[in-house]
């Protein structure tokens, strides 16, 4: 089974959008989505996760990929 893998680039957007960005694409994807949110926004790389856990989506990571730039993944249970 192949697992659908969406990337949103939110590069630009402060809070709260990438919070509802992701979370409104993960609640319209199917389970096993994995969901690649990029971002420039640091309070992002925590606030992102957090909503995510807190909807019970499983953070597979955070990591900077360029210098001031974060790739958080999560995937939709």
């Amino acid at each position: 089974m192949e697992v659908a893998v969406k990337r949103l680039d939110l590069r630009g957007y402060v809070c709260p959008y990438p919070q509802l960005a992701t979370l409104k694409e993960l609640r319209n994807s199917p389970p096993g989505t994995i969901i690649e949110v990029i971002t420039d926004n640091p309070p992002s790389c925590e606030n992102v996760p957090s909503v995510a856990r807190r909807e019970g989506h499983e953070v597979l990571g955070v990591e900077e990929v360029e210098r001031g730039v974060w790739r958080i993944v999560i995937r939709r249970r």
